[in-house]
């Protein structure tokens, strides 16, 4: 039976979530929030889940939103738990992913007078947010309890009822207008909002029925005014060298018609990266494989002079390659323009101009031309080259981190969705071609490896296909409570590649081969997942050879009674040697 706390603003806020259709919550147990967990769990219009880790909910939260496109409800108690958020927000505010926070907490007049579980809680989050807001607390809950304290300044009559009664609906108004505001804000700019809620004891007190009304609705943002694309269309015509850069998106970034708009272009370049989830055989996949070789050659300034653009158009969210963007930093283009709603970033210094339109409008609109340019052909060449070099390479390299790779790009089943953790894996996965085409999601908004696992198991509740996520070891330790998850689906797959430590810093300039980078840098360690497999009833299986893993991997996707782990045993040292000889093979003319 569905139970409405008899708290004011904790129906409130339930009411409103159901209004905006926001019907995803992940709810860590406390105490505090007892009115709202109880509110939400009960009412079956609702998903609810609980997830006892607040760093790992919030991962999942944002997990579900990337899938959703919608705000996900995440709930805590008050204290250190809304702390524990911190991180999967972040994620959530760079990588323009909806959640919508709520925070219980205890009244103001509590606030650092010795209670437990109590923080200052109000605008936690500071920058790193959309919007934050501290709701109003209710007066005409537990009045006896407000009053006795010294420090309150909610009530200043306290015998007067009538004008309690009316300082409650003044309070039940700012509540409904800043949640109305708040809300909203989450939905029209997809990123993360904090509500914080204070409520008095007692918290357990709930009616079978709502017991007040509310007026808070779902405002959808008027479309834009038009935009006069002229001079930007101009821009393009007289230009020979246009790059064109996709960052993290979705697969309708740019539709068919777009692509052969774009690809009508001799002057056009477009370089894309598994993120990007877009999939065009004249689109360049490979970034890292073009450009670091050239690094390493004696002409490459005058090879990046020849290769530079007149200007760059970028779409989507973050860029993984590091390459691209010192690329594009020491070789300016004259303009850079970001199309679509994404947040404009002026990643290359060079003035971003933000074109507020979907890419698809501006392109499909777009003329096509004959340009006089060989900028597609200079590309497209060299793309070619290190490909057969890449191909070269690989039919001798031993088994290492970039010959697992290899492997996965070519055996992980079309219907699979992949989820891959930040430091080596994405990287790594953008050096080959995926055979499947199959979409790749990470959290790039900060790049961090402390919620890749918790945010694939929260991708893979919304997920149409099965996902599998790839995961360094460190990235898998660190977030081990993600698997403290018992909504988990039987078909997940995690493929961990343990090099026995962060083997991306040994290919980082300065770093040294001895105890103080081994242990407070790479991070070195004997670990293995397969007790922690067997305690969160996980499938495990080991492997340690290029046999091994093509054998294994025959069987590894199809249907079973668990999720599976399959772990990797690389060795560092000849994976980072294999790299380096890797990138100075393709370095040839």
């Amino acid at each position: 039976m569905t139970k409405y706390p008899i708290i004011p603003v904790a129906q409130t806020l339930i009411l409103s979530c159901l209004n905006f259709d926001f019907l995803d919550v992940v709810i860590s147990p406390g105490s505090r929030n007892v009115p709202l967990a109880i509110g939400f769990a009960s009412n079956k219009k609702f998903n609810s889940y609980s997830i006892v880790d607040e760093r790992s909910a919030a991962f999942f939260a944002l997990g579900l939103s990337q899938e959703s496109k919608k705000p996900t409800i995440l709930i805590c108690t008050s204290g250190s738990a809304l702390l524990n958020y911190y991180p999967a927000i972040a994620e959530a505010y760079y990588s323009e992913i909806p959640l919508i926070i709520l925070s219980a907490d205890r009244p103001a007049y509590k606030i650092n007078i010795g209670d437990g579980q109590t923080i200052n809680q109000t605008n936690v989050f500071e920058k790193n947010i959309l919007y934050s807001n501290t709701l109003s607390q209710d007066c005409t809950h537990a009045t006896e309890e407000i009053i006795k304290s010294n420090l309150q300044k909610i009530i200043d009559d306290k015998d007067d009822s009538l004008k309690i009664e009316k300082l409650q609906k003044s309070i039940q108004a700012n509540n409904e207008k800043i949640i109305d505001k708040a809300f909203n804000l989450a939905l029209n700019k997809m990123q993360p909002i904090h509500l914080n809620v204070p409520m008095e004891e007692p918290l357990y007190e709930f009616s079978d029925s709502p017991t007040i009304s509310i007026k808070t609705r779902k405002k959808l943002e008027i479309a834009l005014p038009k935009i006069d694309l002229n001079n930007y269309y101009d821009t393009i015509h007289k230009a020979k060298k246009i790059l064109i850069l996709i960052g993290v998106s979705d697969t309708d970034i740019l539709s068919q018609k777009s692509i052969e708009k774009i690809n009508s272009h001799s002057s056009m370049v477009v370089m894309k990266e598994h993120t990007s989830n877009v999939f065009n055989d004249s689109f360049i996949s490979n970034i890292d494989r073009l450009i670091a070789p050239i690094e390493l050659q004696s002409n490459s300034n005058t090879i990046f002079e020849d290769l530079s653009p007149e200007l760059v158009i970028s779409l989507g969210g973050m860029i993984v390659s590091k390459k691209i963007k010192s690329f594009l930093r020491n070789y300016k283009s004259k303009k850079h323009f970001h199309i679509g709603n994404n947040i404009s970033k002026d990643s290359f210094y060079s003035a971003v101009e933000h074109i507020n339109i979907s890419p698809n409008k501006f392109f499909e609109n777009m003329n096509s031309t004959k340009t006089n340019s060989d900028y597609f052909n200079k590309w497209n060449e060299l793309n070619q080259s290190k490909r057969e070099l890449h191909n070269r390479y690989l039919k001798v390299v031993n088994f290492s981190d970039l010959k697992v790779f290899e492997i996965l790009t070519n055996l992980i089943p079309k219907k699979y969705s992949i989820q891959v953790a930040n430091s080596s894996p994405v990287r790594y996965f953008q050096l080959f071609d995926l055979k499947n085409k199959n979409n790749m999601f990470a959290n790039r908004g900060t790049s961090g490896i402390d919620g890749s696992t918790s945010t694939a198991v929260g991708s893979s509740i919304k997920n149409d296909n099965p996902v599998v996520l790839v995961t360094g070891d460190l990235s898998f330790f660190y977030d081990v409570n993600a698997l403290w998850n018992k909504h988990i689906p039987k078909n997940f797959r995690i493929i961990i590649i343990n090099n026995s430590g962060g083997g991306i810093f040994k290919i980082l300039p300065g770093f040294k081969e001895n105890n103080l980078f081994s242990e407070f840098i790479e991070t070195q360690h004997d670990f293995s997942a397969r007790l922690i497999a067997k305690m969160f009833n996980f499938n495990y299986t080991r492997v340690s050879t290029k046999f091994g893993l093509n054998l294994y991997l025959r069987t590894f996707f199809k249907n079973s009674k668990k999720p599976k782990i399959l772990e990797i045993k690389t060795s560092s040292v000849k994976s980072t040697k294999i790299l380096k000889d890797y990138f100075r093979y393709l370095s040839k003319p």
